[in-house]
Protein backbone atom coordinates (compact mmCIF):
# COMPACT_ATOMS: atom_id res chain seq x y z
CA UNK A 1 0.00 0.00 0.00
CA UNK A 2 1.29 3.42 -0.94
CA UNK A 3 -0.38 6.78 -0.48
CA UNK A 4 -0.37 9.27 -3.34
CA UNK A 5 -0.01 12.87 -2.20
CA UNK A 6 -0.28 15.49 -4.92
CA UNK A 7 2.22 14.34 -7.53
CA UNK A 8 4.34 11.79 -5.70
CA UNK A 9 3.95 8.50 -3.90
CA UNK A 10 4.84 8.17 -0.23
CA UNK A 11 6.63 4.88 0.52
CA UNK A 12 4.55 2.43 2.56
CA UNK A 13 6.89 2.39 5.56
CA UNK A 14 6.67 6.18 5.90
CA UNK A 15 2.89 6.23 5.39
CA UNK A 16 2.39 3.64 8.14
CA UNK A 17 4.50 5.65 10.58
CA UNK A 18 2.62 8.86 9.75
CA UNK A 19 -0.72 7.13 10.34
CA UNK A 20 0.47 5.81 13.71
CA UNK A 21 1.84 9.26 14.60
CA UNK A 22 -1.50 10.92 13.79
CA UNK A 23 -3.40 8.31 15.81
CA UNK A 24 -1.12 8.78 18.82
CA UNK A 25 -1.38 12.57 18.54
CA UNK A 26 -5.19 12.34 18.52
CA UNK A 27 -5.08 10.25 21.71
CA UNK A 28 -2.74 12.73 23.40
CA UNK A 29 0.15 10.29 23.75
CA UNK A 30 3.83 11.20 23.56
CA UNK A 31 4.68 11.90 19.96
CA UNK A 32 8.15 13.46 19.87
CA UNK A 33 10.04 10.20 19.38
CA UNK A 34 7.58 9.02 16.74
CA UNK A 35 8.11 12.23 14.77
CA UNK A 36 11.89 11.84 15.08
CA UNK A 37 11.53 8.33 13.62
CA UNK A 38 9.52 9.71 10.70
CA UNK A 39 12.15 12.36 10.01
CA UNK A 40 14.84 9.67 10.02
CA UNK A 41 12.79 7.58 7.57
CA UNK A 42 12.39 10.64 5.34
CA UNK A 43 16.16 11.16 5.31
CA UNK A 44 16.68 7.49 4.41
CA UNK A 45 14.11 7.74 1.62
CA UNK A 46 15.98 10.76 0.24
CA UNK A 47 19.29 8.89 0.41
CA UNK A 48 17.76 5.90 -1.38
CA UNK A 49 16.22 8.06 -4.09
CA UNK A 50 12.61 7.18 -3.17
CA UNK A 51 11.64 10.84 -2.62
CA UNK A 52 13.25 14.24 -3.12
CA UNK A 53 14.15 16.78 -0.43
CA UNK A 54 11.23 18.93 -1.54
CA UNK A 55 8.82 16.01 -1.19
CA UNK A 56 10.19 15.20 2.27
CA UNK A 57 9.77 18.83 3.29
CA UNK A 58 6.18 18.77 2.00
CA UNK A 59 5.42 15.66 4.09
CA UNK A 60 7.03 17.24 7.13
CA UNK A 61 5.02 20.45 6.74
CA UNK A 62 1.76 18.65 5.96
CA UNK A 63 1.77 16.07 8.77
CA UNK A 64 4.22 17.32 11.39
CA UNK A 65 2.76 18.69 14.59
CA UNK A 66 6.15 19.23 16.17
CA UNK A 67 7.99 22.51 15.73
CA UNK A 68 10.32 22.26 12.75
CA UNK A 69 13.75 23.31 13.97
CA UNK A 70 15.89 22.73 10.92
CA UNK A 71 15.57 21.63 7.34
CA UNK A 72 16.22 18.06 6.23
Amino acid sequence: MEIKIDDFIVPKYIAEEIIEYIEQTAMGRCKCMKWENIKALLRLAIANGRITKEQAKYIENKFGREKVLKQI
